[in-house]
């Protein structure tokens, strides 16, 4: 798959341990390129739990959308993801497709691109840094136009220099 193939992550409970864990999986399988900044934010929703660390990577390949989401699935399950009715609890991980490329996708299942991409900053952010220059299949503007529409900085998203020290570095380079 020759499409930036970019994925968000997210978790509030032993984030550091889960996240980091979640994306070697990730990485044994499909190869991780690269990894954004990884930010602290505050939760959606349901305010009465821990903040979540955020970021998205860029994998090296990719898969068709449905055989990706399950994956992703997996991979969460293995470090015990409980899916609950409300989408704003806690969790030990969340991995989800945000963009395949140009590639858009509507059915009961899969949402392609990721329709948060242009209300939550912590999703926006950390896609624009690692393709700034691809363009929102739907939207037609770049990601770093939808970034840029946050304000600076975004309220309840600070940057975690430690955990993404620590996350970047669980994955080798090249």
């Amino acid at each position: 798959m020759t499409q930036p193939v970019l994925i968000a992550f997210g978790a509030n409970i032993d984030p550091l341990v889960h996240i980091r864990q979640g994306l070697q999986k990730l990485h044994q399988h499909l190869g991780i390129e690269a990894i954004s900044k990884v930010y602290r934010t505050t939760p959606v929703g349901n305010l009465d739990q821990p903040d979540f660390l955020n970021g998205t990577v860029h994998l090296r390949k990719g898969l068709p959308p449905g055989q990706l989401r399950d994956l992703l699935r997996d991979i969460e399950a293995g470090q015990n993801r409980r899916r609950q009715a409300d989408p704003n609890a806690p969790r030990t991980l969340d991995l989800d497709i945000a963009l395949l490329g140009n590639m858009v996708v509507n059915n009961r299942t899969t949402t392609i691109p990721d329709p948060d991409i242009l209300t939550r900053p912590f999703l926006a952010i950390p896609l624009a840094e690692l393709a700034p220059t691809l363009i929102h299949p739907i939207e037609k503007v770049s990601l770093i136009e939808i970034a840029q529409r946050f304000s600076t900085p975004p309220i309840g998203m600070v940057l975690d220099s430690e955990a993404t020290r620590l996350i970047q570095s669980s994955i080798p380079p090249g």
